[in-house]
């Protein structure tokens, strides 16, 4: 007769002393260990998820304070668009997104504003300006931007876009490449 595992030292609990096969054992062990590991991450990833950086809170803001983030969003538009209006395209450089000022210089950005044909004109209609929450950092803001040429006079036209702004060090910032493009007519 062969010695069963309990002589040889093995306790009951342990999967030897069960009668299973050593690579059974092994096999069971190893999906064991890597469930263990996913069940870890798992709950890092969902703590990551609830709990922002320092340990702050990243609970969905209740509506007054999203009316809040929307409204001040939609001032920082409002911001931009003044200075496109006026032509102070370095000043409008300053409220773009960090991705967009990776992508393009200042100079770059002014000469290409100065070269585009169409220019907005005149205040935004708040009838067709709408900010729609998105996340705490991201709102989408829909207008009808109306534009006017600027090398020819003739009729102005208006245009419904809609611009996302990313707010980043406490500011809101445009993708300024939206920007050189949004005027064309499509």
């Amino acid at each position: 007769m062969m010695p069963g595992p309990e002589s040889q030292g093995a306790h009951r609990s342990h999967p030897a002393a069960w009668g299973l096969p050593r690579l059974a054992v092994k096999v069971t062990v190893k999906l064991a260990a890597k469930l263990a590991v996913a069940v870890a991450l798992a709950g890092l990833l969902l703590a990551g998820l609830l709990v922002g950086p320092a340990g702050t809170a990243r609970a969905e803001p209740g509506s007054q304070e999203q009316s809040k983030i929307e409204a001040q969003a939609v001032e920082a538009f409002k911001r931009i668009m003044s200075l496109w209006r006026e032509e102070v395209y370095f000043e409008l450089y300053d409220q773009g997104t960090a991705a967009s000022k990776a992508r393009i210089t200042r100079e770059e950005f002014a000469q290409r504003m100065v070269q585009l044909e169409w220019l907005p004109e005149g205040e935004l209609n708040p009838r067709f300006l709408k900010a729609e929450y998105r996340f705490r950092t991201m709102i989408y803001i829909q207008a009808r931007i109306p534009y006017r040429n600027k090398f020819n006079v003739g009729e102005p036209f208006a245009k419904d876009q809609t611009v996302v702004l990313l707010q980043e060090e406490g500011q809101w910032h445009v993708d300024l490449i939206q920007l050189v493009r949004s005027p064309y007519v499509e």
